[in-house]
């Protein structure tokens, strides 16, 4: 992971710490992306409602 720049969803869900504590808490790396299509989703189509 580049240190100089903002890390990538990928690159966190590759770091070793991150994935001990998605595993102490029952998380899974498809949770966490799943969860992040929905926000990802959601924002756009609150966007497109606002603009039109």
């Amino acid at each position: 992971m580049d240190r100089s720049t903002t890390p990538t969803l990928s690159e966190l869900l590759e770091d070793p710490i991150i994935l001990a504590v998605m595993a102490r808490d029952g998380v899974s790396q498809d949770n966490v992306r799943q969860l992040f299509e929905r926000v990802s989703r959601n924002r756009r189509l609150r966007d497109e409602r606002m603009a039109a």
